[in-house]
């Protein structure tokens, strides 16, 4: 009897903990990167992706294309935020209109005049 009990004990608590898993939600997406020359974020809660460049030595801009990876349907995105030496300072954001869970790719590139070249920060994927 004490081995039935035991087994039933592992068996509920084993659901349990199923359950439990199982009711969380999914991870959540959101993301900052200093990308040299700016920041690039993604907040999940309102589906905001943003590009800062800093407003420091010279000229400087951030640019992403975002792109769905595997959605046809889910739109395509190519932003760049300039910093105070073109005249706009703050950040350049918008919101991703996908259905939830898309899963999209940024490539981001960014440029410094002093340095004057554009460099390739590299890619990021998340979900909408």
């Amino acid at each position: 009897m004490r081995k039935k009990s035991l087994k039933a004990a592992l068996v509920a608590t084993a659901a349990a903990a199923a359950s439990l898993v199982l009711a969380l939600p999914a991870s959540a997406a959101s993301f900052s990167l200093n990308v040299g020359d700016g920041t690039v974020t993604y907040s999940d809660g309102v589906n905001q992706f943003c590009l800062t460049a800093y407003n420091s030595e010279g000229a400087r801009w951030v640019q992403a294309v975002v792109t769905p990876v595997s959605s046809s349907s889910a739109p395509s995105y190519t932003r760049r935020d300039n910093n105070n030496y073109y005249g706009h300072s703050g950040s350049t954001c918008w919101t991703i209109n996908a259905p939830e869970d898309t899963r999209y790719r940024a490539v981001i590139t960014s440029y410094w005049g002093e340095r004057g070249t554009t460099v390739s920060r590299g890619t990021q994927t998340f979900y909408s």
